[in-house]
């Protein structure tokens, strides 16, 4: 649940439970408006099949009315209580579509995409008005100060996703359901705008002040934020469209939408790449032999017929029958290529739009003769995917503009493989694909064109791609090959660096396998049966340190070693020496005890080359607690004292923190020697207020991933910058230990650093660790390409 407003508490509540309840109302509403859109359709109809199936559908949507309304209500209220932190729309919206996963998906299920999203957006501008009124509104019950729309919990993706889940729970056919959540879908933004009004009335009548929308710079002509006049804006409702549709609430903007939500023009542009002709490309379902080879065998067949020396009437009836054959297939291959030089026409208009720069003018002239010999509309297509992951890169901020250009000057190649292999595109080991990736992602090592080691890098792809330049390839083959020769020579930088790297790896491998013995030894330390009686700095030692201790005799060793067993029965020892109702009924016993004890101890810290003035202060606090026994005579006498030196020992202290027990806590102990060999990173639990300020990301932001091994849930082989020793180190997560409470950084030029989960952490919150790349740059790119489809399939319906 969402931190609330004490003051508002009651109120953001009942608003939720409230705004849930109503469901069944709306779902009423939308069930009337699909019935009265299906006995329209119905009405219409000229052919009988097509009335059969709107009568079907009233017949289902009649079935499961009451399913529906029953079931919408609790969906809402799942999609509202759902964790801030959790929330991932479930309906794929421009922002959302994966290039990888178009492949895997139908033409219903893409159908379904493109419409729901369409609905989103709907309805966002029919109900934006008041949606942005009700967004200061509830964020000011949150305790916010400025309005973030996405803490809303009544958001129109909130009643999307749970008419979605409702839908798709009743057992009407796919299409069925798909027409159902189009038509519903798009009469929800007329009932959220009547909601979402109602609503922001309610909470104001109960005294509400509204937060106010956040104050950022407005753009200057370079596009840096707060550049140029400096001028500051306040923060815009999402999806605002006055400009084309008119001021929000006017008769004639919702007479405008009402308009084109009922008819939707048809994509009549074929060359514009929409979603469902990018899944098709994807899956081959378009041609990819390409029409030049009906067109020449047509040829072939006429000059034998007609050419040949025998000529035309001859007896080889066969030879005719061929001929005649060919005669449609041609025509329509003719009709084909019309239909390529549209498409290609379209392309080049679109992209000469924009003057090219200078040193770019000759390549959209390369572009564009290899876009004419493009021979089917999947080839033109496979090109146009090409341009827009190649732009996609070459503007991508995080790459350094001698980077961009190297991939602009490989765009040829890769257009000229895409007319004759498409596994380009869905192979994510293809050698092109693999070659552009490695080039991008290695260039993220280096912050600026001053770094040391960025020339030579640039050198090394220079010569190695040149042999692309003027290609013709029929394969992938010297895409592998420039690969290949760049990653020996890599792996040879690679190798030299990798001692260094191996060593601290080890040092920390050795760190979190002691850590984690060390972990179950503290909890069965803590179940203890005295565990509870004994002094907090007693416990959190033995559950510590001395956990530290016997896991590293146990490994070092074995279990059933001398030192293993003598450090293990230390600790029953240590229990009963500070236990205040037993240690003072023997004082014998305790006398000869403490002897053994702060030699075993001593000795046992060593072995994890605890620091001396840790193991001082502890030592000290012990002392102190036997003292007191020996002086003790009355039990009341003894918990009084126990509580005394307890108190005392357990102040704040440099020398001798307490450690919370269990050690599961994110920041396991490295000993100096394991530190050293990792260049270890630890940042005290106290640190001045003014030793980090945080500091902007300057790096684009990236989307989240998928729990991984990496720190934070970053990937392995994720680029960062790191704050230390006053100074911002590109760096690269290269190691995570298997229970992911130790990382490893390396940077370019070899240098590693280490650190703890806590301290990752730390970093993160302070903005002293920044991520540069956790997505693929191509991966991004083609990312890019499909919302690029999806908004262009938005647009041709609008």
């Amino acid at each position: 649940m969402q931190d609330i407003n004490p003051r508002y508490a009651s109120l953001y509540q009942a608003t939720v439970k409230d705004a849930a309840a109503g469901g069944p109302a709306i779902m009423g509403k939308l069930i009337a408006s699909l019935r009265r859109d299906l006995q329209a359709r119905e009405s219409a109809a000229r052919d009988f099949r097509e009335r059969d199936v709107h009568a079907e559908s009233l017949k289902q949507l009649y079935q499961h009315e009451q399913t529906l309304r029953e079931g919408y209500g609790p969906a809402l209220l799942e999609q509202f209580t759902r964790p801030t932190s959790a929330v991932k729309a479930t309906i794929p919206s421009m922002a959302e579509v994966q290039f990888d996963q178009l492949e895997l998906m139908d033409e219903v299920q893409v159908q379904e995409s493109v419409n729901m999203a369409r609905a989103q957006q709907m309805a966002m501008l029919s109900a934006e008005a008041s949606l942005a009124e009700l967004n200061t509104l509830i964020c000011a019950t949150l305790g916010l100060q400025s309005v973030r729309p996405e803490r809303n919990p009544l958001r129109p993706e909130a009643y999307l996703n749970a008419l979605r889940s409702t839908v798709e729970r009743t057992p009407a056919p796919a299409t069925m359901r798909l027409d159902w959540l189009t038509v519903m879908g798009i009469a929800l933004g007329a009932e959220l705008k009547e909601l979402y009004s109602s609503l922001a009335s309610q909470l104001k009548t109960q005294g509400v002040v509204p937060a106010g929308y956040a104050v950022t710079p407005a753009p200057s002509a370079s596009g840096v934020p707060g550049g140029g006049k400096g001028r500051e804006v306040a923060a815009q409702a999402p999806f605002s469209e006055t400009s084309r549709y008119g001021a929000p609430g006017s008769v004639e903007r919702e007479a405008l939408i009402a308009r084109e939500l009922r008819a939707p023009k048809p994509v009549t542009d074929p060359a514009l790449l929409t979603l469902d002709r990018l899944r098709k490309l994807l899956a081959g379902e378009l041609d990819q032999l390409g029409t030049p080879h009906r067109v020449v065998a047509f040829a072939q067949q006429f000059a034998r017929q007609f050419e040949s020396p025998g000529g035309y009437g001859g007896s080889d009836a066969e030879s005719h029958s061929d001929f005649a054959s060919t005669v449609p297939a041609a025509f329509e291959a003719l009709s084909e290529m019309k239909q390529v030089d549209r498409v290609v026409q379209r392309l080049e208009q679109r992209r000469g739009g924009v003057a090219p720069a200078a040193g770019l003018q000759g390549l959209q002239a390369v572009r564009e003769d290899i876009r004419r010999s493009a021979s089917g509309v999947a080839q033109a297509l496979s090109l146009e995917v090409v341009n827009l992951m190649v732009d996609n890169i070459a503007r991508d901020p995080r790459l350094l503009e001698p980077v961009q250009a190297l991939i602009r000057e490989l765009e040829p190649a890769l257009m000229r493989l895409a007319l004759v292999d498409a596994r380009l595109f869905t192979d994510k080991h293809h050698a092109a694909r693999m070659l552009v990736q490695e080039v991008t992602h290695r260039s993220l090592a280096y912050a600026n064109v001053q770094s040391p080691g960025f020339l030579a890098f640039l050198d090394e792809v220079r010569e190695a791609i040149a042999p692309l330049a003027n290609a013709q390839p029929e394969g992938p083959e010297m895409f592998a090959n420039a690969l290949h020769e760049l990653q020996v020579m890599w792996n040879e930088e690679a190798t030299k660096q990798a001692q260094a790297r191996l060593q601290a790896v080890k040092a920390l491998e050795k760190a979190e396998q002691r850590n984690v013995l060390a972990e179950k030894i503290a909890r069965e330390i803590d179940s203890h049966p005295d565990a509870a009686k004994v002094p907090e700095v007693v416990l959190s030692f033995l559950c510590g340190p001395w956990a530290q201790v016997v896991a590293q005799a146990r490994l070092s060793g074995g279990a059933g070693s001398a030192a293993a067993d003598k450090y293990q029965a230390l600790i029953s020892a240590l229990l009963w020496s500070t236990h205040p109702d037993l240690a003072h009924k023997n004082i014998a016993k305790l006398t000869k005890l403490v002897p053994l004890l702060l030699g075993t101890l001593r000795e046992g810290l060593e072995t994890i080359q605890y620091p001396a003035t840790k193991t001082s202060a502890f030592l000290e606090a012990l002392m102190g607690l036997h003292q007191a026994a020996f002086r003790m005579v009355h039990k009341e006498a003894a918990a009084a004292a126990a509580a005394k030196m307890e108190t005392a020992a357990s102040k704040p202290s440099t020398e001798m923190p307490v450690r919370n027990r269990p050690v599961e806590d994110g920041n396991p102990w490295v000993a100096p020697s394991e530190a050293q060999d990792s260049n270890f990173l630890d940042i005290p639990d106290e640190t001045p207020a003014d030793a980090a300020v945080a500091t902007p990301i300057l790096s684009p932001v990236v989307p989240p991933v998928a729990a991984s091994p990496g720190a934070g849930g970053l990937p392995l082989g994720s680029w960062v910058e790191l704050h230390t020793h006053g100074e911002w180190v590109r760096t690269q997560l290269t190691w995570a230990s298997p229970h992911g409470t130790l990382f490893l950084f390396t940077s370019a030029a070899g240098s590693t650093q280490s650190m703890t989960r806590r301290t990752h952490d730390k970093l993160v919150a302070a903005g002293q660790l920044r991520v540069i790349s956790a997505q693929p740059v191509v991966d991004g790119a083609l990312d890019a390409v499909a919302q690029q489809a999806m908004k262009n399939s938005l647009d041709s319906t609008l």
